[in-house]
């Protein structure tokens, strides 16, 4: 089980969440998905706790405990600070640690955006992103994307629609029993959107910004060819332009929450591949 602790109170209050364990050998840092919070992952958090690696979390801006806006996780310059935050703090707790950024859907998109513009983004010695955010199954109608561009520059809080049932995301026995289920809501504001669309498509076209000349950080990226919210052909794309530094598993017959498997598996071979690439990274410990 988990311990939730305040990471920041300032202009917004970030509540953080630390699976902790004795003697860890690496810690992750955690990065959920539209609509969702940190604790949903207190399955992944307690298989990561008995492999010997801790992991810490937080509830992003308009998510779980934190404040803000419920879906309004804008603008994205903000949330990488943030992520600085949530490695600094890491990094205070489990010093001189291998340290891994992991972030799941809109987090895989955050997490492959800070891979690239960062300001700590070379402080992690690796990076997970599974069922990332890149080509949405659900295509947007031009109408839609002009009001939403419009909207943004009127209201970027504007709230839309983005409720997906349980039953496309993965095992719907396993979400069904996840606790905290009042902290879920269905709301996306229309600047966390357009941002997390255009990020999606400058990471596919090989376009986002990279201050300095640091070279990237090796990657594992995993999705489910059956996931009905993000298109694989997404992950596909990113895999191909990463090639050198990227790890792509695809995971047959799995959904969208692939270490929530699919309404026939459990997810937790999904899981127990995070852990084996950790514990197998080769890296230098800089003390």
């Amino acid at each position: 089980m988990y311990r939730n602790f305040q990471l920041l109170e300032s202009d917004v209050k970030l509540v953080g969440y630390e699976w902790k364990c004795d003697l860890p050998k690496s810690v992750v840092c955690l990065v959920h998905g539209i609509g969702e919070h940190a604790g949903r992952y207190d399955r992944t958090g307690e298989a990561f706790k008995e492999s010997g690696i801790a992991m810490i979390g937080m509830d992003l801006r308009g998510h779980g405990l934190s404040s803000g806006t419920r879906g309004h996780t804008s603008p994205r310059k903000s949330i990488l600070n943030d992520i600085d935050r949530l490695i600094e703090f890491s990094q205070s707790e489990y010093p001189n640690l291998p340290l891994f950024l992991y972030g799941h859907s809109m987090g895989g998109n955050i997490v492959l955006d800070y891979r690239k513009r960062g300001k700590l983004r070379t402080v992690p010695h690796g990076y997970i992103a599974t069922s990332p955010w890149i080509i949405l199954q659900r295509k947007i109608p031009g109408y839609l994307y002009l009001f939403s561009e419009m909207m943004a520059m009127v209201k970027p809080d504007f709230l839309m629609s983005s409720k997906i049932p349980n039953e496309l995301l993965g095992n719907v026995e396993i979400i069904s029993k996840q606790a905290n289920q009042h902290l879920m809501h269905g709301k996306i504001s229309v600047k966390t959107a357009l941002e997390g669309i255009e990020i999606a498509k400058a990471l596919m076209d090989g376009k986002l910004e990279i201050p300095g000349n640091e070279p990237l950080k090796p990657l594992l990226l995993m999705q489910g060819d059956a996931d009905k919210v993000c298109d694989p052909e997404g992950s596909r794309k990113i895999a191909q332009l990463e090639k050198d530094q990227c790890s792509y598993i695809e995971w047959k017959g799995l959904y969208h929450e692939i270490h929530n498997g699919s309404p026939t598996a459990d997810g937790m071979d999904v899981i127990r591949a995070m852990i084996d690439w950790i514990h197998n990274f080769k890296y230098e410990i800089v003390s």
